[in-house]
């Protein structure tokens, strides 16, 4: 349990599938950084199966990928996860699930999509948004020497 999704403590196996940077930074309203909060996230593996007992499809399940993770803003509100592309589950658009907490409190649930895939438009919750809701959680991919990324900035 950590945010490292795709390195298992104590196993070999790395995860299947395309390896990416998430991070970003959690502020209030203001903009203000907001720092000490939980946040997790949840995806299904590169064979788009959950690591969950709901997820009972005929599908072999990525033991090399963790499935959830979660992290703790720092002092300016950063996170930082390291994962996979969002796989592809039967009915619905890639995704990642996206929880924040404080201490106990749900402070935010969301989803964080792929900025232009094509399935996003006939996904029944990516739909539901504003233009403005869906870039807000619209990953945007970047590369560089150290590997691909995205920032996705939440506001509470």
């Amino acid at each position: 349990m950590d945010n490292d999704l795709v390195k298992i403590e104590g196993l070999v196996k790395e995860a299947g599938g395309r390896v990416i940077l998430l991070n970003g930074q959690i502020t209030d309203r203001n903009g203000t950084p907001l720092p000490g909060l939980r946040i997790e996230i949840w995806q299904c593996d590169v064979n788009g199966k959950y690591l969950h007992p709901g997820d009972n499809r005929d599908v072999n399940y990525d033991t090399g990928f963790q499935g959830f993770g979660y992290d703790i803003t720092d002092g300016d509100g950063h996170y930082s996860f390291r994962t996979i592309e969002p796989g592809r589950y039967p009915g619905r658009t890639p995704h990642i699930h996206v929880k924040v907490f404080e201490r106990e409190k749900e402070l935010l649930t969301t989803q964080f999509y792929v900025a232009d895939e094509p399935g996003n438009k006939s996904d029944s919750l990516f739909r539901r948004m504003s233009s403005e809701e869906a870039k807000s959680v619209s990953m945007h991919f970047t590369e560089d020497r150290t590997g691909k990324m995205t920032t996705i900035n939440v506001r509470i």
